[in-house]
């Protein structure tokens, strides 16, 4: 609510007008001694369905789902030192904001729960750690498209130096609840770390949860923050605001075709100097708006076959089709399926019907 109302100031008088109904036993009235403070982090589900509600009434401030922030935790002996001290790396990385009403999502943002909280400097972080950041920069793709986008999130990947006995543990909860879009907005991507073994080319998938896994020095450990969910319909976005993403490197030239339905041609990549091709834009979006209502009823152990068989992406995965995987194995994980298809179909595909219905009459009426 003080997202809504900044004025109210926040007292006990604040929450006591609210009468809040729950399940019992549910993750959000559980009682002793089930255990959800931080593991499934209900909080931040709890505040993105509070905003979505909030979007319903107030629809000129609507915002659509914020990233989760993620924790990684990895501890063991620091071997640089001849004493091998115990070293602790707790570390948590910012995301995007949903797409509003009118704006694009916040890129590069805390949790909607963490006011004043911001990211560790890696400088700091690598004087007191044996872990070495190769990368930590903005991740093309990550934002959720809409006709405003989401906010994009981003990508850390370090590599362990000089350690012994050391494990790794991480936890996120957008593996498979992924960041969701509204008003016809699209989802943006699943959360999770992988990790290249020393000497290894193949890069294991590792997801969002788990605790206690060996990392060795030389060992390569990545992951992404999901962006924010998309607001409104990707295909009424501006295409000058486009081609500006792929400028920007938030939005890639393949997604801007697949996502947004805008064709573009390179003018000279060097300057990242891109022109909209109008023509190829125009039947793009056309064929996308015939088909994809069609991709959502595709069987989805056929998209899962596609998966495996490196024939779409994990983003068309979850965009297009709306099926969620295991994204390791690229087996079908029916039931998050279900709940995903099903709230896609709600926030997502309702609006393009809408959408539809209303072309079609001003078209006939015309």
């Amino acid at each position: 609510m003080k997202t809504f109302f900044p004025d109210l100031p926040l007292n006990s008088g604040f929450y006591r007008v609210l009468e809040i109904i729950a399940p019992e036993g549910s993750i959000v009235d559980a009682r002793w001694p089930i255990g959800v403070t931080g593991f499934l982090m209900p909080f931040e589900k709890i505040m993105n369905a509070i905003y979505e509600i909030w979007s319903k009434i107030m629809p000129q401030r609507a915002l659509a789902c914020a990233f989760n922030l993620e924790y990684l935790l990895t501890g063991g002996l620091d071997a640089r030192r001849p004493e091998k001290p115990i070293f602790m790396f707790y570390d948590w990385l910012p995301g995007g904001w949903g797409g509003r009403n009118g704006k694009d999502g916040c890129n590069v943002t805390t949790a909607c729960f963490g006011t004043g909280l911001m990211s560790q400097p890696v400088e700091g972080q690598e004087r007191a750690n044996p872990i070495l950041t190769t990368e930590f920069e903005i991740l093309t793709d990550s934002a959720g498209p809409g006709k405003w986008r989401g906010g994009v999130g981003v990508r850390k990947t370090s590599i362990m130096l000089e350690a012994e006995k050391t494990v790794i543990s991480y936890i996120c909860d957008r593996e498979r609840a992924i960041v969701w879009g509204i008003e016809g907005g699209l989802p943006s991507m699943p959360h999770g770390l992988s990790i290249t073994r020393a000497g290894a080319e193949k890069e294991d998938w590792l997801g969002s949860v788990f605790s206690d896994v060996p990392i060795r020095s030389g060992d390569v450990f990545s992951r992404p923050t999901a962006g924010g969910g998309g607001f409104g319909d990707p295909l009424e976005r501006d295409t000058a605001l486009v081609l500006e993403d792929v400028a920007d490197d938030y939005v890639s030239i393949e997604r801007a075709a697949k996502d947004y339905g805008v064709v573009l041609t390179v003018v000279d990549a060097e300057i990242c100097a891109y022109a909209v091709d109008e023509a190829a834009t125009k039947a793009t979006r056309e064929a996308i708006r015939r088909q994809r209502s069609l991709w959502l009823a595709i069987d989805p152990e056929e998209v899962a076959a596609g998966y495996r068989a490196g024939k779409i992406d994990r983003l068309d995965v979850v965009r297009r089709y709306a099926v969620v995987l295991d994204w390791d194995s690229g087996a079908l994980l029916p039931v998050s399926t279900g709940q995903f298809r099903e709230m896609f179909h709600k926030r997502t595909a309702a609006a393009w019907a809408r959408s539809g219905s209303a072309e079609t009459s001003a078209s006939s009426g015309a």
